[in-house]
């Protein structure tokens, strides 16, 4: 069993200047730190052939549920990778992987940013999925919960990011 997650941001900025900000090591300490985590840092991040990776940690706080308070605290370190490659028709597709010290979960996921008329898209689909029996039902939507939650406060911030450019 597992729960996926997923969501589309309109942007009226160009991919290109999409994909400058979502380059830039700077963007993720802004970005995170704007949405409530805590002690944001880039681990590290390169570029090279037309491939963008970086690896950010954070602190995020969490609202568990009862039944979830044996196996969560109040608040998690979340390590964050992603590696961002640019295909053929100027479009930009990103791979993601984030893990939990507190949080039994695999989490993983893909952004799609493409070009369209008005601007560009930026197509998010993240799956959760947790090996426990009993809980990890409850967990995979907790945890899908708390992303769709921070995948709209991301966008909000984004949209007044690029505005401020």
């Amino acid at each position: 069993m597992s729960n996926t997650v997923e969501a589309v941001h309109e942007y009226t900025q160009s991919v290109e200047a999409v994909y400058a900000a979502f380059t830039n090591p700077d963007f993720y300490v802004g970005k995170f730190e704007g949405i409530g985590a805590r002690q944001v840092e880039v681990l590290s991040s390169a570029s090279e052939d037309g491939v963008f990776t970086v690896e950010t940690t954070r602190d995020v706080p969490l609202e568990v549920p009862g039944a979830l308070k044996s196996f969560l605290g109040g608040w998690t370190t979340i390590i964050q990778n992603e590696e961002w490659t640019e295909t053929e028709d100027g479009e930009y597709v990103n791979d993601l992987v984030l893990t939990s010290d507190g949080v039994p979960a695999t989490i993983a996921g893909t952004m799609h940013l493409y070009p369209t008329d008005n601007g560009c898209v930026n197509e998010v689909t993240i799956t959760i999925d947790c090996k426990i029996p009993l809980v990890g039902g409850k967990l995979e939507r907790f945890v899908g919960g708390s992303t769709a939650g921070q995948l709209a406060d991301e966008f909000e911030f984004i949209q007044h990011y690029l505005e401020e450019l």
